[in-house]
């Protein structure tokens, strides 16, 4: 047994430590003593477990993993009847939706299927039709963090239309609903006309009508997710017009770049042009997917060059191993290691560089030195938020615990693989 393989099994024996009975099958507690609320969604709960061990069972064939990930599921199903709470992609509908279907794929439960489609339905049924597109308003999300309070159209991958949209373009590969490509489209069209004209290019700012300034070139809240999704888009219909706004929106982001050592680091924010993320939301996994997209259609190597180049960079900060500003207590696949390590094993499978390997595994040893292990059991107790360093948990979830990390141990498991473990999520350009 290699030793990832072995610390991701250490992984799921914390995460079977916190299995919570359901109505219908299983959760999981968010943090080992059950405090703070359930939740089940991909990014926090229970759906991103469910992947998790969806991941094990390919990785070890055990059947016990597919039981796990099934139970998840079945509870899943049970806590939808009365849909997702949001269209954001990681936290509502569109997350739900991949899971449940990459469920089904495996165990051949068509109620997992069902469920599947009737939430891309339900994606379509909240939206309102807006200018020449359709759009989402919701809740002014961070109000927790923020205290700003009311409703706003939500336009970000992370939270708002272009991560619905990568939800309905998923939902059309997987033939969910015969609509969900015309969905697709009619949000692009709408996220074309919210554009804002910026330095080098088209950005978007994460809602309508920003009560803060934050302008964004990245992958979660900025230009790269929005010009993900028109790009991938332009891969499902062909239409020019979509990648070309696409295309656009790549010159906002080389033109929000700072020299790091050999290549360059993306600002956070127009207002942060000196603070660099390095995870998946604001960092170069993040950003480099953007950039890899636009290389896989259109074939001009300088897509790559920046992508290389953007790895330098994030070297040259002293990462993994060193923390920065941008780099700090998070191992998840979010904001922290996890997501680097993924992004370099992809690369290592792309473009066959082993010194992609080499970061990968460099990040698995950062890794592994700061967990916790107590009985056979492997957990992180980490800061999810940059602004609040001392507010630590060990978190079971995907984006933000202990699953996404031991997915990231499986997939360096498994990377040379015919069938490696990681099954790429829905904004991810990579094949596995």
């Amino acid at each position: 047994m290699t030793e990832p393989l072995q610390y991701a099994l250490e992984t799921e024996a914390f995460i079977a430590s916190c299995h919570v009975d359901g109505t219908a099958g299983s959760t999981w507690a968010r943090v080992p003593d059950g405090s703070g609320s359930s939740r089940h969604n991909l990014y926090h709960g229970s759906a991103g477990v469910v992947l998790f061990y969806l991941e094990l069972h390919r990785a070890t064939g055990e059947q016990q993993h597919l039981d796990a990930a099934l139970a998840g599921g079945n509870e899943l199903v049970a806590a939808l009847v009365d849909g997702a709470e949001s269209i954001a992609i990681y936290s509502g509908g569109p997350g739900y939706a991949f899971v449940l279907n990459e469920l089904a794929k495996v165990s051949g439960d068509e109620a997992f299927r069902d469920t599947a489609a009737r939430l891309v339905r339900e994606m379509a049924d909240m939206s309102d039709p807006l200018g020449s597109g359709i759009g989402w308003i919701e809740p002014i999300p961070f109000s927790d963090i923020t205290g700003i309070t009311g409703e706003r159209e939500v336009l970000d991958l992370s939270i708002g239309a272009a991560g619905a949209g990568i939800g309905f373009l998923y939902a059309h590969r997987n033939a969910l609903d015969p609509n969900a490509l015309e969905w697709a489209k009619q949000t692009a069209d709408r996220l074309i006309e919210m554009s804002v004209d910026g330095e080098g290019g088209p950005n978007w700012l994460m809602m309508a009508d920003m009560p803060f300034p934050f302008d964004a070139p990245n992958f979660a809240h900025g230009a790269s997710g929005v010009g993900y999704f028109l790009a991938d888009l332009h891969r499902a219909t062909g239409e020019q017009r979509y990648l070309d706004v696409a295309v656009a929106a790549a010159g906002y982001v080389e033109a929000h770049t700072t020299p790091s050592g050999g290549g360059h680091l993306v600002w956070h924010t127009e207002q942060q042009p000196e603070l660099f993320y390095l995870g998946q939301c604001h960092g170069p996994p993040g950003t480099g997917r953007f950039m890899f997209l636009l290389y896989e259609i259109t074939g001009d190597d300088r897509w790559l060059a920046w992508i290389h180049g953007n790895m330098r960079g994030l070297l040259a900060t002293g990462a993994p191993e060193k923390r920065s500003k941008g780099l700090w207590n998070n191992h998840g696949q979010c904001c922290g290691d996890a997501g680097i390590g993924d992004y370099a094993l992809f690369l290592h499978r792309a473009t066959g560089n082993p010194a992609y390997l080499d970061v990968a595994r460099r990040v698995a040893a950062v890794i592994v030195e700061a967990s916790t292990i107590t009985d056979g059991r492997r957990s992180w107790e980490q800061a999810e938020h940059r602004s609040r360093p001392d507010f630590v948990e060990h978190q079971t979830g995907y984006m933000q615990g202990a699953a996404g990390i031991g997915s990231f141990l499986l997939h360096l498991a498994t990377v040379d693989s015919d069938l490696p473990s990681k099954i790429a999520l829905p904004d991810v350009p990579f094949t596995s």
